[in-house]
């Protein structure tokens, strides 16, 4: 071996020395997210979205007093346990194809699902769509973790 290989030699392996870390005995832990069983106060749930259009076919606007009494006849007494109500703009293409933009009421519930729920939220929709003329109510469903 010439001294110009040995030279050559040595600088990689003071090199290695450098790059390659030396050995600690320490260990890395992953940790696992909190589930609903270790924290006694999250529940899963599901979320509705209801979005309620306020154009009626007409021409003429679903009025804050009729939507008030709406709330409060046959979105309230189904459930009881809370909502909130948004107020919200949006569009749409109805079903001929027209662009709609209108005022929207957003509805959001948190509830524990069931059969029963879900058939007083299809109420809702359903009497909102014959009270109102309307051609559809949007509802995005989806499930949640909540804590209080």
């Amino acid at each position: 071996m010439t001294i110009m290989q040995k030279s050559l030699n040595n600088l990689i392996l003071t090199g290695l020395l450098f790059i390659v870390p030396a050995y600690t005995n320490t260990f890395a832990r992953a940790q696992l997210p909190q589930t609903s069983t270790q924290n006694s106060r999250e529940k899963i749930l599901t979320k509705d979205e209801l979005y309620f259009g306020l154009s009626k076919p007409d021409g003429t606007m679903v009025s804050e007093v009729e939507w008030q009494l709406f709330l409060r006849r046959t979105i309230t007494p189904r459930v009881p346990a809370g909502l909130t109500v948004m107020d919200a703009y949006g569009q749409y293409l109805n079903s001929s194809g027209k662009l709609t933009k209108e005022k929207t009421k957003l509805i959001i519930l948190i509830y524990e699902n069931s059969p029963t729920k879900n058939s007083q939220i299809e109420e809702i929709i359903s009497s909102y769509k014959q009270k109102f003329q309307q051609e559809s109510v949007l509802r995005i469903t989806s499930t949640v973790r909540v804590s209080f």
